[in-house]
C-alpha cells in the first residue's frame, strides 16, 4: 500500500474512533455519574474505557507474538464492557436525568452488583493495563520481534560459532574430560573401555 493510502486509512481510523468516542460519552457519563462520581469525574470517566481501547489498538498495531495478543485481548475486553454500558444506558431511561438514584443501575439487585462492580473497576483496570501496555511497548525491541525462522536461524548458528571457537583437541563434553570415563555400547549392555 501506498505511503498517501497509508495515511487516508489512519485518518479514517482516527475519525471513525473520534466519532464513536463522542457517541459513547453521554452514555458513560451518565453511568459514572450513577455510580457516585462528581460532574469531574463522571467528565473523565470515558476517556478512562475508551481512551485505554484506543491505547490498546495502538499497542497492538506495535507490539508482536504474546504482546500483541495481550494487546487485543485488553481491547476486546474494554470493548466489551463500554458496550455493555452502553447497553444498560440505552435501557434504563432514568440514567438519562440528573435526579438518578445513586449506586442503581437497575433494578434487579444482582445485576445491578454486577454492573456497579463492572464500572467502578474499569478505571482501576485502565491505570493496570494501560501503564502495562505502554511499558511494554516503550521496551519493544523490533530487532528481536523479527520471524520465527530468522530466530530459530540465529539459535543453530550459535552452537556452530562456539564449536569453532574452541581450540583443536579441545574435548566437547565434560565426560570426555574424565581420564577413566567409559561408553555405554547400547542400551543394558555393559561398558566397554
Amino acid at each position: 500500500m501506498s505511503r498517501a493510502g497509508r495515511f487516508i486509512l489512519v485518518l479514517g481510523l482516527v475519525a471513525v474512533v473520534l466519532m464513536a468516542f463522542r457517541v459513547s460519552w453521554n452514555a458513560l457519563s451518565d453511568v459514572a455519574r450513577a455510580i457516585g462520581a462528581d460532574s469531574t469525574a463522571a467528565l473523565l470517566y470515558p476517556i478512562v474505557v475508551d481512551g485505554l481501547m484506543a491505547l490498546a489498538l495502538v499497542a497492538a498495531l506495535v507490539l508482536t507474538g504474546t504482546d500483541r495478543t495481550f494487546a487485543l485481548r485488553v481491547l476486546a475486553t474494554y470493548t466489551i464492557a463500554s458496550l455493555l454500558l452502553n447497553y444498560v444506558h440505552g435501557l434504563v431511561p432514568a440514567l438519562h436525568t440528573d435526579s438518578v438514584q445513586w449506586g442503581r443501575l437497575t433494578d434487579v439487585d444482582l445485576a445491578n452488583w454486577a454492573l456497579v462492580l463492572l464500572a467502578t473497576s474499569l478505571p482501576v483496570g485502565s491505570i493496570y493495563f494501560g501503564s502495562d501496555l505502554v511499558a511494554k511497548v516503550l521496551h519493544h525491541n523490533p530487532e528481536s520481534a523479527d520471524s520465527p525462522e530468522l530466530a530459530s536461524d540465529q539459535s543453530v548458528s550459535r552452537p556452530a560459532d562456539q564449536s569453532a571457537s574452541r581450540p583443536v583437541g579441545q574435548p566437547t563434553s565434560r565426560l570426555a574430560d574424565r581420564p577413566h570415563s567409559r561408553r555405554l555400547t547400547g542400551p543394558n549392555r555393559s561398558p566397554s573401555s
